[in-house]
């Protein structure tokens, strides 16, 4: 019943123009936003971990309570990557409509030094923490979108412009890499006065690494013009800018290693860290073939 309603709907739109089915594909480069990830996890303080400290040495109130989140950010630059689909659809006159499958792809790889973002973690930065970095690998979205889109001059012409919007859902994943690595040196690190606590901290390294998540609503706009080959073949660039609504947040996730040990502080909970971005936009140039069935 819906589709039957669309279709009168679009045939009196086109001037009682008959649904004539098409299917078609894109290929071409994309270019993905500068991306920032923000992390957030539950760890408590180094001298908190009952399996570095387990007799509490130097911790006076602070692991009473469990502390504020931490918080830390990498950036990376833009990313060239690749996009394509497919789509299948009806024409009415000057009108299109259309369901289509959309695949995009980027490789960051640049990671950056991780700044810190609460205090308990920033008074490590100093003394601690020799290294710390982290950010994005590759980056995928899959999405399925319901398009429409319309002529700007007759289609029967040799060449047709043509603008357009859609909307529908993506799923977003990231290959995530976060690093922090303790200074080997036991004589630099300030977290112990005890020289035997801080050389058992020495070298240690808290390492995430996963491929994250993600499903979001997603919105685009797009222009291109086609060039009619044959009857019923056309070809021609097209030109998208897509973006999620909303912003990308990972499920959480145990550590691989916190502090060279299993993700927990020994006090009967699993440290988990969350990893999101409001960096999901994309901008992508595609030569696009349509075959009117």
């Amino acid at each position: 019943m819906k589709r039957l309603i669309w279709t009168a709907a679009f045939a009196l739109t086109a001037g009682e123009v008959a649904a004539q089915p098409y299917v078609g594909s894109e290929l071409g480069p994309a270019l993905a936003p500068a991306l920032s990830l923000v992390g957030t996890d539950n760890d408590w303080g180094t001298r908190c971990d009952l399996l570095i400290n387990p007799d509490g040495v130097e911790t006076g109130t602070e692991c009473d309570t469990p502390p504020p989140p931490t918080e830390w950010t990498n950036e990376s630059g833009r990313s060239p990557g690749i996009a394509t689909g497919i789509a299948a659809g009806y024409r009415f006159g000057r009108y299109r409509a259309e369901v289509e499958y959309r695949y995009r792809a980027a490789s960051y790889h640049d990671y950056a030094a991780t700044q810190i973002g609460d205090v308990v973690t920033a008074q490590k930065a100093d003394q601690e923490l020799e290294t710390a970095i982290g950010g994005a690998g590759d980056v995928a979205v899959h999405g399925v979108f319901t398009n429409f889109a319309v002529d700007l001059r007759a289609p029967n012409r040799r060449f047709t412009p043509y603008i357009g919007a859609g909307a529908g859902v993506q799923r977003m994943s990231v290959d995530y890499l976060s690093l922090w690595k303790r200074n080997d040196d036991p004589a630099r690190i300030a977290t112990f006065e005890d020289a035997v606590l801080s050389a058992k901290l020495a070298g240690t390294t808290t390492i995430g690494t996963a491929v994250l998540d993600d499903t979001m609503v997603s919105v685009h706009i797009l222009a291109g013009v086609d060039y009619r080959v044959a009857d019923r073949l056309t070809i021609g660039p097209k030109i998208r800018y897509a973006t999620g609504l909303g912003a990308f947040r990972s499920q959480p996730r145990e550590w691989d290693q916190l502090r060279s040990h299993e993700s927990s502080v020994g006090r009967g909970s699993v440290i988990l860290y969350t990893v999101e971005t409001h960096d999901t936009s994309a901008l992508t140039m595609t030569l696009s073939l349509r075959y009117a069935l």
